[in-house]
């Protein structure tokens, strides 16, 4: 095993461990042993669960197969065909990013850090478990809807709009050399990070925000099932909110892609309520 490959599967061991360790401390709290222990105990309702479930999840896995069995000729073809959005960007909100950056005190990166990656594995994984234990099987349906939804919509985004992040900026055509620097904090303080992202990701796919958008969708799922779910609401609340300053305050994305990505996040909730019956 090569060196980057040795310490992509560190990272990934230890958000996996995390994440799996905040289920366990979620799942009693969120949910609770006794209606987890009757919906685990009821064979046949598992079984009608998973019939129930199965469609959505295949039409998930098939958009999130294309966006990664085409990230490098999704991002050529952007290059070659799509709209190069960073300087309109830079032009809409100028040095905003900056500031808040400044404005934040710099050891709130080992807050807004590990909320960028493990809090959002957490925000996205955990309520998909949760709703297995629903009463009724359509809040699940519902957000593996909506995932599927925002992952599409996202894709075409990134094909048509070549973006980069504030971090980038300076280094892009036709860039203000006057510009306040923006410092790349996710990178400089957890710097192995980057072997997880970047094997998921391109660095033009900025335009929406897709971790703004599933983790604001998440927020809408959890309000919509507050009466079942309380706690869940207000914790997902916190983790969706961090996560989005996390996006800013780290450098990654502009304020203009976090608005953009609260505008799909609403859409795809919408969509997937028209498309489960």
């Amino acid at each position: 095993m090569t060196a980057a490959a040795a310490g992509f599967v560190g990272v990934a061991g230890l958000v996996g461990g995390a994440a799996l360790a905040a289920f366990a401390v979620l799942l009693p709290v969120c949910v609770g042993p006794d209606r987890m222990r009757t919906v685990l105990s009821d064979r046949d309702l598992l079984r009608e669960r998973a019939v129930g479930i199965a469609p959505y999840v295949a039409g998930l896995a098939l958009v999130l197969a294309v966006n990664k069995g085409s990230i490098r000729r999704i991002e050529a073809f952007s290059f070659e065909y799509g709209y190069r959005a960073t300087t309109a960007i830079y032009a809409i909100e100028g040095d905003l990013v900056a500031a808040i950056q400044d404005a934040v005190p710099r050891a709130a990166v080992y807050y807004f850090g590990p909320m960028y990656v493990v809090g959002y594995v957490v925000l996205v994984a955990f309520p998909v478990a949760a709703y297995a234990f629903a009463e009724r099987l359509r809040p699940l349906k519902r957000l593996v809807a909506a995932y599927a939804v925002n992952y599409a919509v996202a894709i075409a985004c990134y094909a048509g709009i070549v973006a980069y992040g504030p971090r980038n900026y300076p280094a892009v055509p036709g860039a203000d050399p006057s510009a306040a620097p923006v410092e790349p904090l996710l990178l400089d303080w957890f710097g192995g990070v980057t072997q997880l992202t970047s094997q998921v990701n391109a660095a033009t796919n900025v335009f929406p925000s897709l971790h703004t958008a599933l983790s604001v969708t998440v927020f809408l799922a959890a309000v919509s099932t507050h009466e079942e779910f309380p706690r869940w609401t207000y914790v997902a609340g916190a983790l969706a909110g961090s996560i989005v300053v996390a996006t800013v305050f780290l450098g990654i994305h502009w304020v203009t892609d976090v608005v953009a990505g609260g505008v799909l996040a609403a859409g795809s909730v919408a969509a997937a309520n028209r498309i489960v019956d």
